[in-house]
């Protein structure tokens, strides 16, 4: 029966086992957080918006080079209703979740893509960015939309 290696303990095959550094094994855990009240949502530290709509990005959080993504998680005090968003970059809106809706009220959902999770580590800063594909998000009194991202690195 032959024996298989994840990517990231393939080096215990290895005459004389060597580590292979990568971020995620044995990593430290770092989470960024970003909440989003959706009935005034920020345009700076000093001024609100009146709402999220289509084709909108909102910012929520700027990852040093060094770090390998994990998962994130999506958290709502209300449904999202038939709004779809999608989390990535600049150049990449769908990197780490592929624009869908998200209907879950107080319910923290996890989400992240394979192929994200699968890469190594970023060789940049990275700004992680929320973009609004279909329909504006609700803009209920007091309602807010929080999402974790959890990156592992040095």
């Amino acid at each position: 029966m032959a024996k298989y290696f994840s990517n990231e303990q393939q080096y215990l095959g290895a005459v004389p086992p060597t580590p292979p550094g990568d971020e995620a094994l044995g990593g430290r855990m770092r989470c960024y957080r970003a909440t989003i009240p959706l009935d005034a949502p920020k345009l700076s530290p000093s001024q609100n918006g009146a709402g999220v709509t289509t084709a909108d990005t909102v910012s929520l959080c700027k990852v040093p080079a060094g770090m390998r993504f994990i998962k994130g998680t999506l958290t709502s005090s209300v449904s999202l209703g038939t709004s779809t968003i999608s989390i990535g970059n600049a150049a990449d809106a769908a990197k780490y979740r592929a624009a869908a809706v998200f209907t879950a009220t107080d319910t923290p959902t996890d989400f992240g893509k394979a192929a994200a999770m699968a890469n190594g580590a970023n060789n940049a800063d990275e700004e992680v960015l929320l973009t609004v594909a279909t329909a504006n998000l609700p803009t209920t009194a007091g309602a807010k939309l929080i999402i974790d991202m959890i990156f592992a690195g040095p």
